[in-house]
C-alpha cells in the first residue's frame, strides 16, 4: 500500500466488511503526479487534476480529515508543491 500507513483510514462498509483507504493528502498527492505525467505542461487539462483539487477544496479546513503540514512535505517530495502553493492562494 503506498503512503503513510499512520494515514490509513478504516471505512466500515453497510455489509459488516471493512476497507483501509489511503489518506486524503496521499489520495491528493497520487492524483497530481497522474496529472503530471500525463500532461507535464497543463497537469489542469486532467481529470486527476480536479478530482486532487476537489479533495483539497473540501477537506483544506477540516484538520481532523487532512493535514495540511503533511500534504505540503509529501507534495514536495513528489514534486508537486506547486501546484497545492497555487491553491493556498486568496
Amino acid at each position: 500500500m503506498e503512503g503513510n500507513r499512520e494515514k490509513v483510514i478504516d471505512v466500515n462498509l453497510d455489509n459488516g466488511l471493512h476497507i483501509n483507504v489511503i489518506g486524503v493528502e496521499d489520495l491528493i498527492i497520487h492524483r497530481l503526479e497522474s496529472a503530471v505525467v500525463s500532461h507535464p505542461k497543463n497537469p489542469d487539462w486532467t481529470d486527476d487534476y480536479h478530482w486532487a483539487q476537489r479533495m483539497f477544496q473540501i477537506h483544506q479546513n477540516d484538520p481532523e480529515i487532512m493535514d495540511l503540514d503533511y500534504l505540503l512535505n509529501a507534495a514536495n517530495k513528489a514534486q508537486v508543491n506547486d501546484i497545492i502553493k497555487n491553491w493556498l492562494k486568496p
